[in-house]
């Protein structure tokens, strides 16, 4: 334990002057979440909350190079239910747009998603199909930036199955508001 101790601080002490150059973590995201908004039912009705979700942007100035305008930057997330549904993490790449003058931007993004069902379900359950415990994930953000490098940010995500589950297409749809932090 003690070697382990010791070699993570002499990594820490080697990398520190890098880090003050590059931040390779410049942005921690974590709001709530509305899940099934597609159902037809009241999209402001508090009791569809049920959902808390934390999201990781990561920096990667070569991917950011492809881009005429914007930044593009991996993304890892996590989705936990509060209300006994699947919780999910979710990785990708999130491309965010900022307006010229305003403090206003947009995002999308595209990536996989893993879902606990693909572990919880009961034996032979459709959940545990790789098609419907782990799949698509792509999403849709606008924001305003904050004093002190804090967004507000809303955001709409669709998670497909295209029918991977062995019953006819289904989607979920969710609503969210998250307050972002860059570092």
């Amino acid at each position: 334990m003690r070697s382990i101790l010791l070699a993570l601080s002499v990594l820490v002490l080697v990398t520190a002057p890098a880090a003050a150059q590059f931040n390779l973590l410049p942005e921690v995201r974590a709001g709530i979440s509305a899940r099934g908004v597609d159902g037809g039912s009241n999209l402001f009705d508090p009791n569809r909350i049920g959902d808390a979700n934390v999201e990781l942007l990561f920096s990667a100035p070569d991917l950011s190079a492809w881009t005429v305008i914007g930044e593009l930057r991996p993304h890892l997330g996590a989705t936990v239910s509060f209300r006994g549904q699947d919780s999910y993490g979710y990785a990708g790449l999130s491309w965010t747009v900022q307006a010229p003058i305003l403090p206003v931007f947009v995002e999308a993004s595209a990536g996989a998603v893993a879902r606990t069902s693909l572990f919880s379900a009961p034996e032979g359950a459709p959940e545990r199909n790789f098609g419907c415990g782990v799949g698509v994930r792509v999403a849709g953000s606008a924001g305003i930036n904050l004093p002190l490098g804090t967004s507000l940010v809303g955001t709409v995500e669709h998670l497909p199955d295209f029918g991977a589950c062995g019953t006819p297409a289904r989607a979920n749809t969710n609503v969210g508001v998250r307050l972002g932090f860059r570092f």
